[in-house]
């Protein structure tokens, strides 16, 4: 469990109307120890998977803390997340709906930058901060005062804006995605490479990962006659996503899902710049999630085309679920390795 959101979880068992912001770093031993009366908000379904298991309350939103009502909470706790954005818009709303004298609790490690954030939390409360060292880890508690201050500087947050991040891609998007404003340099390796990794146009498409829809948007006028899916844990990205192919005219389908979990039937060609972050650190797990999808969902005589830093072992981690496990092409970051023919013991 992350050290950070483990210092969070005792204040859920105080009384009164409690929130947990919960992002990325929640794990299933996290939400284990929650109470089951608290309300939960979080942007990630796979998150939500995991309270609704427990039958707590879990709205799925971008952080939009009026999904509850309008009554305020007495304690809200949020392990401060990576995004400097995200961070202050959710210091803003948490702060405008606790009651006065109620509790926001952050955490977060050094190098997150948590001592500035609970000190802007606690000029927007008017208020002093408690502060508790652990190490590396900071805990700070601001209880909020009769009147708010001036709030923290979240770019504005919950506007959509429309970017032309080259002269043939023009997107919606905002914070709170990954890459939000800019053009991912591997993905575009990936686009660049397509040709060559398939000699023949595939019919079903699956984007696996796709975060605003930047491949299924370039893959699209290479492919028009392809049908197109795509999929990614963030609600935000999924809004995104649907937003920009109906913008660009694609009759695509984006679903939420954690990795393609739920997701059916078989895809010719799979496209996936895979994630290997979990919150602020590494984590191989996520390559071997991304993996297990793909042997899953790839139709016979498929092809899946992955593009990954070179420090990643994508190769060593493949072998084991496709029987086909190839470099496409490479350059001084990103490497390109398509697999196929997924193994008995993949699917």
């Amino acid at each position: 469990m992350d050290l950070c959101l483990q210092q969070l979880l005792p204040f859920l068992g105080a009384s009164g109307r409690r929130l947990w912001i919960a992002d990325e770093q929640v794990d299933a031993g996290a939400v284990a120890r929650a109470p089951a009366d608290i309300f939960v908000i979080t942007n990630r379904c796979d998150v939500q998977a995991l309270f609704r298991a427990r039958d707590i309350d879990c709205a799925l939103n971008d952080f939009d803390l009026d999904a509850f009502g309008a009554e305020p909470f007495d304690l809200i706790v949020f392990r401060v997340a990576k995004e400097k954005p995200v961070v202050h818009h959710v210091i803003n709303a948490a702060l405008q709906r606790l009651k006065p004298g109620g509790w926001l609790w952050l955490a977060g490690e050094k190098n997150d930058g948590i001592r500035t954030y609970v000190d802007k939390a606690a000029d927007y409360a008017n208020t002093t901060a408690q502060l508790e060292r652990d190490g590396s880890r900071l805990l700070g508690g601001i209880q909020r005062g009769a009147a708010l201050g001036e709030p923290l500087d979240d770019r504005d947050y919950t506007q959509w804006r429309q970017l032309q991040l080259a002269p043939e891609l023009n997107i919606w998007s905002k914070p709170g995605i990954f890459g939000w404003q800019k053009l991912d340099a591997g993905s575009a390796f990936l686009i660049d490479h397509l040709d060559t990794a398939f000699a023949e146009p595939p019919q079903r498409v699956l984007d696996l990962g796709c975060g605003y829809g930047y491949l299924t948007l370039m893959a699209a006028k290479r492919w028009p006659q392809a049908n197109f899916t795509a999929t990614d844990n963030n609600i935000t990205a999924v809004e995104a996503c649907r937003r920009n192919l109906h913008e660009a005219g694609i009759d695509g389908e984006v679903i939420c899902s954690d990795a393609g979990n739920s997701i059916e039937g078989r895809f010719d060609a799979i496209l996936c710049n895979p994630p290997f972050h979990s919150g602020f650190d590494v984590d191989g797990g996520l390559t071997d999630k991304f993996l297990a999808a793909t042997a899953r969902l790839l139709a016979p005589g498929g092809r899946a085309l992955f593009v990954v830093n070179q420090f990643i072992g994508l190769e060593t981690r493949a072998r084991p679920s496709f029987r086909r496990v190839e470099s496409v092409e490479r350059n001084r970051s990103f490497k390109l390795i398509a697999l196929a023919q997924p193994t008995v013991t993949g699917r």
